[in-house]
């Protein structure tokens, strides 16, 4: 069995955790398949849990690593430019709130293809860790160098030894991704100066649970972060954060700066956002109770909907293929039958089927000469670039069905 069930929260060790949503079994959501080879799929459990004793919303039901990011790992930062334009907004705010000089290290975990790192190959050195080999070549490609496999404690006494402590390391829709975060921590402590700091950014739990964003759930995603859990991660390492931001990017995400504790002040944002976390109820358990219930209404909504336009004999498909998406195919039970095929710009996804549904994956140069009738919006975070993008297709008659956080037709 590729996967395993964790009894105990990661953050805090202790075993009191509630489920808090059942989306029933998955496939990893990147690992799309070749025609004839749907049976060798393996899914898993995908259940959402809270810990009442530190407010963590986590998975417990862990698939191996090796199987969700490996060789032929799907995601390319770089082929998003909403995604391209975040990271060099980014890179600007990073450089305004830290003065670097050409010799300072930032450290960039998880840097898929480059997409941050690229933004401060003229300002300081710079160092990628990306466990997808296919992915690490890209950013080598651009001149980025990057080392392959997992972060660890000893990856970091490695780097100190080759290059020095970082100003900056940063870990962008990656810190989610971790199972075993006291290993990180502990190498992020070996490797920052005493006087850097180390940036996360996560999808935020209270966006999640106030626009409906299940389907941001999926494997990879172990942890849904707020800002009281990530306290009492650092706390016990003797780091505290020192600032938080919450940035629109993923339909709502968290950027948080800790530090080695240095006795220096920490910022307001802290303390607002933990009250805001407070005031909306996200620390506690009964915040939770309809969760499940709306999650299967919006659902409901949505099957309806889609399948109401193919009884009516109207042609539907679906525009953008991430993972998101596919949590959002498989809880709704969607196949072929349903949806024609999936539009995407990701070379290795174009020509097989997404997983789990079973759809076949094209070229967006299909819109260029067929007009669907309904286009189902996966990529709903980017809703108004791809609404302006795609005005011509909008005007030929196609409309677009939003999916979150309702269901409405455009």
């Amino acid at each position: 069995m590729s996967y395993f069930h964790r009894n105990e929260c990661r953050v805090c060790k202790k075993g009191d955790l509630t489920r808090i949503l059942s989306l029933g079994e998955h496939p990893p959501v990147d690992n799309f398949i070749e025609a004839g080879k749907e049976q060798e799929e393996m899914r898993y459990p995908l259940d959402v849990y809270f810990c009442n004793t530190c407010s963590l919303v986590q998975l417990l039901d862990i698939v191996e690593e090796n199987e969700l990011f490996h060789g032929e790992y799907a995601y390319f930062s770089s082929s998003s430019k909403p995604l391209v334009d975040h990271f060099s907004k980014y890179a600007d705010d990073l450089k305004k709130r830290h003065t670097l000089k050409s010799d300072d290290l930032l450290v960039d975990i998880g840097s898929n293809d480059g997409v941050l790192l690229q933004f401060f190959t003229d300002t300081c050195r710079v160092l990628g860790i990306e466990p997808s080999a296919n992915v690490a070549d890209i950013a080598r490609e651009k001149g980025i160098e990057t080392l392959d496999g997992f972060f660890t404690e000893k990856m970091a006494k490695d780097i100190v030894e080759k290059h020095g402590q970082a100003k900056i390391i940063t870990a962008n829709n990656v810190f989610a991704h971790i199972d075993d975060l006291d290993e990180i921590v502990r190498g992020v402590k070996v490797l920052l100066s005493d006087d850097g700091v180390f940036v996360t950014e996560s999808h935020y739990l209270l966006d999640l649970i106030e626009h409906m964003e299940f389907d941001t759930v999926y494997h990879e995603h172990l942890c849904y972060y707020s800002v009281k859990p990530l306290c009492y991660l650092f706390e016990r390492f003797d780091m505290e954060v020192s600032a938080v931001e919450r940035v629109a990017t993923h339909g709502g995400s968290i950027r948080v700066f800790a530090r080695k504790k240095m006795g220096k002040p920490i910022e307001s944002s802290v303390a607002e956002l933990l009250s805001l976390e407070e005031q909306a109820g996200i620390h506690s358990l009964s915040r939770f109770v309809d969760f499940q219930k709306d999650a299967e209404a919006l659902r409901d909504k949505l099957v309806s909907v889609v399948r109401g336009f193919r009884k009516e004999g109207k042609k539907v498909t679906a525009y953008g293929a991430p993972a998101k998406g596919n949590t959002l195919l498989n809880f709704c039970g969607f196949t072929g039958d349903d949806i024609a095929y999936v539009t995407d710009t990701t070379p290795y996804k174009i020509g097989r089927l997404t997983p789990g549904s079973h759809i076949p994956v094209v070229s967006p140069d299909i819109l260029k000469t067929e007009t669907p009738d309904h286009i189902l919006l996966l990529a709903w975070n980017y809703r108004d670039f791809i609404l302006d993008k795609e005005t011509e297709l909008r005007k030929r008659g196609a409309q677009f069905i939003i999916p979150i956080p309702k269901v409405e037709i455009v």
